[in-house]
């Protein structure tokens, strides 16, 4: 896919790596070969997938003279380091709308936030916080600011170009090592991560399944946000094509019934990843998405495949703030 019409400001180096584990592939005791794709060495920000999406989204706000940038999300989050950090890069003022209580101590991705001199907005309850973020942006224009509001996950059809993107270096990374992957796993939450990789996967390597591991939510909820993204992703890229909420494979059995509390298999996954590979992969995304990988290779699931791939797509800074989950 060509995005060369798209501008970007090259938060980081492309491509990132592939890399195989065979030593997991050994623990597991599991058929396929098994790779991931490094998206958690993207540099801005500790690294991680929104980086892929914020080279497209910011560069928008760039263009549009913004000053300012607002986001909102958990009070763990990724996606707002990673915005806060592109936002200082460009000399921009942050603003992160973040839901739930604020802490006595700072730790994980709330220490970087305040170190990186946020300003942060605590919002307790079950307040709309894309609300909250737009109110406050009216305040900021009345001041004479020109803020720019990046959605949750910078999950937008322009942010999922980053995901074709990253889906594009793994075909071509594949066929340079002379092979091509039946499944691709990743963590899905926001949706635009898993609808970018839908769209690319579709148009270039059709045999390779896209499973979205939900974080958050029933498969049917985000199969269908998924699918809204795909298709404004479609569109922005002059695509006559749709994909349809049962063309989306989600699965809902392995975070728990609940956004951001930690599974038992969650945690197994990334003990044996980290003993097996020294890779660190967090409790609330990617953790949980390798639990489902992992116990889909077990039951001999993804037998079809002669090798399977793993979106790592950051996070870990996260991890330090679950250490309790981690004491031996």
């Amino acid at each position: 896919m060509d995005l060369t019409g798209f501008r970007r400001l090259n938060l980081f180096s492309r491509p990132t790596p592939l890399q195989e584990l065979p030593r997991l592939q050994k623990a597991i005791e599991c058929k396929p070969r098994i790779f991931m794709k490094r998206d958690d060495l993207t540099q801005s920000g500790l690294g991680g997938n929104k980086n892929r999406k914020l080279d497209f989204v910011m560069a928008e706000a760039v263009s549009m003279g913004s000053d300012v940038i607002i986001t909102w999300a958990g009070v763990q989050s990724n996606h707002c380091r990673q915005t806060l950090a592109a936002a200082k890069q460009l000399g921009m003022e942050c603003h992160l709308i973040l839901g739930g209580e604020e802490p006595a101590a700072k730790q994980g991705n709330l220490l970087y936030f305040t170190i990186l001199k946020a300003n942060l907005h605590f919002v307790p309850g079950n307040d709309d916080l894309d609300k909250v973020a737009r109110d406050l942006a009216e305040e900021l224009k009345k001041k004479g600011r020109k803020p720019y509001v990046v959605p949750i996950g910078a999950s937008t059809p322009l942010g999922a170009l980053g995901y074709v993107e990253s889906t594009k270096e793994v075909i071509e990374q594949g066929a340079q090592l002379g092979m091509s992957f039946g499944h691709a796993f990743l963590a899905t939450g926001s949706a635009g991560t898993q609808a970018g990789a839908e769209v690319e996967a579709r148009e270039k390597c059709p045999s390779m399944k896209i499973h979205g591991v939900s974080v958050s939510r029933d498969a049917a909820q985000q199969q269908k946000s998924v699918a809204e993204v795909a298709n404004g992703t479609y569109a922005l890229l002059g695509i006559d094509k749709t994909v349809s909420p049962d063309d989306i494979i989600v699965h809902d059995e392995y975070y728990g019934g609940q956004y951001a509390v930690p599974t038992q298999a969650g945690n197994e996954a990334i003990r044996l990843v980290a003993e097996t590979e020294g890779i660190l992969l967090d409790p609330v995304y990617t953790g949980k998405a390798m639990s489902g990988m992992i116990d889909m290779l077990r039951r001999g699931r993804l037998d079809d495949a002669g090798a399977v791939l793993f979106f790592h797509t950051g996070g870990y800074p996260a991890i330090f703030a679950f250490a309790d989950c981690f004491q031996e």
